[in-house]
């Protein structure tokens, strides 16, 4: 298995809303109701919404492939000494095989000043809580989010670094 992560251009992204078509099914079985995933994934993951992360929020977006093919993304952004990681997505096939790791290695050598790393997960989402835990994250908080128009629970997580 071959590996490759690289940074996203404003020409990548619709690899990224690609991407979080096939992926967000995948990820949120069981968890979310699967009539609101694909509404949910085109309000979020709307190439508008994705140039405006990009151009007007400061978020930076890697692509990973694995033997040649789109595995996965992730986005980061910096506020003041915490770096957030905001979006960290991997196909089904392509979990357990240290790929997740490498992105998170590949945001936090891209802001090397930031002191905390934190992110937001689903409170729903045993698999990727569990994977977070592993790497050192801890639950700092339970909160109610908005995606788009879309209510839900997420933990705050967070690690020094």
């Amino acid at each position: 298995m071959t590996t490759r992560i690289f940074a996203a251009t404003l020409d990548d992204l619709p690899r990224v809303q690609a991407m979080a078509r096939v992926i967000w099914p995948e990820c949120f079985a069981g968890i979310l109701p699967p009539e609101r995933i694909g509404p949910m994934v085109e309000v979020i993951y709307a190439l508008d919404t994705l140039r405006a992360d990009i151009t007007e929020r400061g978020h930076r977006y890697w692509l990973a492939q694995v033997d040649g093919e789109d595995a996965g993304y992730v986005s980061a952004y910096q506020e003041g000494e915490r770096l957030w990681l905001k979006k960290l997505y991997l196909r089904d096939i392509c979990r357990g095989r240290g790929t997740g790791k490498a992105l998170i290695n590949t945001i936090l050598a891209a802001f090397p000043d930031a002191r905390e790393l934190a992110l937001y997960v689903n409170d729903g989402n045993a698999p990727a809580i569990a994977f977070y835990q592993s790497q050192g994250f801890e639950i700092e908080a339970t909160v109610s989010v908005q995606m788009g128009p879309f209510p839900f629970t997420d933990h705050i997580m967070r690690k020094p670094l």
